[in-house]
């Protein structure tokens, strides 16, 4: 018969090497972490669309709901952030109408006097806006799959500020307007080296479509992805016959005045 000792021994043996197959801690925040960020970037894409698409080119206020509780003053009025007026004085070449009198005695850019971006960039306000919008989606998302408050905020913050470096570095600069400094909001000349990049050059492009294409096509800015999940996305090769240099294109998918 085998030694009562050794007898004790060997569960404890198996119960080791049991414990020596678990992953270890960095392995198993690696794992966690592959998971992670592609969710939070399916998450910012998703939610950089409709704000672009619902908000700033005012999609919402053409749905019948909206209409029906503005008149009844049950919700605030929505007029896009002056977003609408930033694709009126844009050509096509993606300079700006600013050197035109006419255009700047008009109430559309009255509006945006005292704007140095013109409406193009991510300011300190801005910032905290974008970042109240996700709330509702990403905690609950990052909840169901175990991750808590520290943790989802852990990869949400960083998230949240390198979407507002790659905007503030690409979207003023590429309507000929001043870098924005720190005191504006997240400085854009931290990722400037990414200019003209292969990423930033896609990211550019696809941008100066969605202008040629008076605002209906390529919702996604920084995050390209859902414009592709749904059906929105326009190609160079697509939009590049759109092109009409120093004209002014009627921008729609926004209503104007007090039907707003």
């Amino acid at each position: 018969p085998a030694c009562p000792l050794l007898r004790e021994q060997r569960p404890r043996q198996r119960r080791s090497r049991q414990r020596g197959q678990r992953p270890s801690p960095h392995a198993w925040a690696s794992c966690r972490l592959v998971r992670g960020v592609p969710v939070m970037y399916g998450l910012l894409s998703a939610n950089e669309y409709v704000t672009h698409r619902y908000y700033q080119h005012n999609e919402v206020g053409k749905v019948d709901l909206y209409q029906t509780l503005r008149k009844m003053d049950k919700i605030p009025k929505l007029d896009g952030g002056g977003h609408i007026e930033h694709h009126a004085e844009t050509y096509d070449d993606m300079s700006l109408k600013t050197d035109n009198p006419t255009w700047m005695a008009s109430a559309p850019a009255q509006r945006m006097i005292g704007n140095k971006f013109r409406g193009t960039a991510f300011t300190w306000g801005v910032t905290r806006d974008m970042c109240l919008q996700c709330i509702p989606t990403v905690f609950p998302v990052y909840a169901l799959m175990g991750w808590s408050i520290p943790e989802t905020l852990a990869i949400w913050l960083p998230s949240m500020a390198l979407h507002g470096l790659i905007w503030n570095a690409l979207h003023p600069d590429m309507h000929g307007l001043p870098e924005v400094s720190a005191s504006d909001g997240l400085p854009s000349t931290w990722l400037a080296g990414l200019r003209g990049s292969p990423y930033f050059e896609y990211i550019r492009l696809n941008h100066v479509g969605h202008h040629v294409a008076s605002g209906k096509v390529n919702y996604n800015v920084c995050l390209p992805g859902f414009d592709h999940v749904v059906g929105t996305h326009m190609s160079v090769a697509d939009w590049t016959p759109l092109v009409r240099e120093r004209e002014i294109k009627e921008v729609e998918g926004a209503l104007v005045g007090n039907m707003m």
